[in-house]
């Protein structure tokens, strides 16, 4: 599935946020990597904030 798919299906509710970043392999493991190092959970919650905060350091400056 390509980028513009992932986004049409993640607002639309077809997928959840989780999934969203999941299928992203280069997201997917530095999402993984860092929850591993803060020892936190995989779940939609924070793939929602890891996403944010992914946005604001990466996208924003």
């Amino acid at each position: 599935m390509d980028y513009d798919e992932l986004v049409q299906k993640n607002i639309a509710g077809e997928i959840s946020d989780l999934e969203f970043l999941l299928a992203q392999e280069e997201l997917a493991q530095a999402y993984q990597e860092e929850m591993a190092a803060k020892h936190q959970e995989i779940n939609n919650q924070t793939a929602r904030q890891w996403l944010l905060d992914y946005e604001n350091r990466n996208l924003y400056q």
